[in-house]
């Protein structure tokens, strides 16, 4: 359907146009066009009656220029079907925030490597993610070259800028340090008993197990094996692309794991699930099911991701702890283990890592203590 209309310029003469939908393109966007400058709505009609004309033939090429934006929409339906929810929503939140306000409304076929260049520059200024924000970028333009829309993939041919040199905490606690911060968390139990007793059990499944926080979070009575004291891992707690929290499979295959629990934790966790129940009774949630979540809100509800982060800080703050974050105490974890004596491997099935590389590349620090045992081990070796 067409609309004519006349309008008149500055100068007082008057012309008209047109506004017109002519269908939708490949991708299912509406094409839509508006010419000015005919003096006769004859004329414009005439006009009109033409450009339908080579559109019908194929001569109109506005459906054969794909935009940054619309080659992203169809690599996002494609990425739906390939990926966890979680990476999705991961993506969709890099590349809408960061990478759209520069590329989104270029002609893919336009979007040369200078170009790239500048912005992965940009990138590397502001943000600490600007490897993956040019990676993740690179990914929809290599989508465009298997679906021979584009020729090459610009932003490959990037160069990607030095890493900063930052001022970096330790991110793990020693072996006293980690005492202090459950030490001040009995004091917190104190002043707060059921809230205090949850935090406890949280942590020390963090601290004494080296689980991820969104394994932790996802944790079920049925994954505790009290008799054997035992923890099952099997799953992870993570949130869609419209903000929903989700529950999915691990990572990896390795991911899945049986991991020891002390006799210490063990406790611990029996008396929070003993108290779980009586709270949440007094609010009207029966929460003996061997399905009930560890961790849950007022409501008996899932945690957000964020949720812990704010526990954290809020302890850190009140006790003027060390600064760690919670995948510090993961850190932690593997960092006393290797201080106790357990093997590379002993660390790496602990902690559910792919293959030992992973293990050895992240843990490579090792704390003070182990650090004074190793030189004098070599000094009592080599005995000169």
């Amino acid at each position: 359907m067409a609309k004519f209309s006349q309008y008149t310029k500055k100068n007082g003469s008057t012309w008209w146009s047109y506004q017109a939908y002519l269908g939708v393109n490949e991708f299912g966007k509406e094409i839509r066009t508006t010419r000015r400058g005919f003096k006769t709505k004859k004329e414009a009609q005439l006009a009109l009656n033409q450009l339908l004309v080579d559109y019908q033939n194929g001569q109109h090429q506005q459906n054969k220029i794909m935009t940054f934006k619309e080659l992203y929409d169809l690599w996002l339906e494609n990425h739906r079907l390939r990926v966890k929810k979680s990476t999705v929503a991961t993506n969709r939140r890099f590349i809408e925030q960061y990478v759209l306000k520069y590329l989104g409304d270029i002609e893919v076929n336009k979007i040369s490597v200078v170009q790239c260049q500048k912005i992965v520059n940009k990138w590397h200024e502001k943000y600490k993610q600007y490897a993956y924000f040019r990676k993740v970028t690179a990914q929809v333009l290599q989508f465009g070259v298997q679906l021979e829309i584009l020729a090459d993939n610009p932003m490959r041919k990037t160069l990607l800028p030095r890493k900063k040199e930052e001022d970096t905490f330790p991110n793990f606690y020693t072996k006293e340090q980690l005492e202090l911060f459950f030490s001040c968390l009995e004091e917190h139990v104190k002043n707060d008993g059921r809230t205090g007793l949850k935090l406890q059990a949280f942590f020390r499944i963090l601290a004494f197990t080296g689980l991820r926080k969104s394994e932790v979070l996802s944790l079920q009575w049925e994954d505790i094996d009290f008799f054997n004291q035992q923890l099952k891992v099997g799953k992870t707690l993570a949130v869609d692309e419209h903000g929903r929290i989700i529950i999915q499979t691990p990572k990896t295959e390795s991911s899945t794991r049986t991991i020891a629990l002390d006799r210490i934790t063990i406790k611990l966790l029996q008396q929070w699930r003993s108290n779980q129940m009586e709270w949440y009774l007094k609010f009207g949630y029966n929460t003996s099911s061997e399905q009930q979540y560890l961790f849950t809100n007022k409501f008996n509800e899932l945690y957000y991701p964020q949720a812990p982060n704010d526990w954290l800080y809020n302890i850190l703050e009140k006790y003027n702890l060390p600064k760690i974050t919670l995948h510090g105490f993961r850190h932690t974890h593997a960092s006393l283990l290797f201080e106790s004596g357990a093997t590379p491997k002993d660390v790496q099935e602990r902690l559910g890592h792919k293959d030992i590389k992973t293990t050895m590349n992240i843990y490579t620090h090792v704390t003070p203590n182990k650090i004074k045992e190793t030189g004098e081990q070599f000094a009592n070796y080599v005995n000169f």
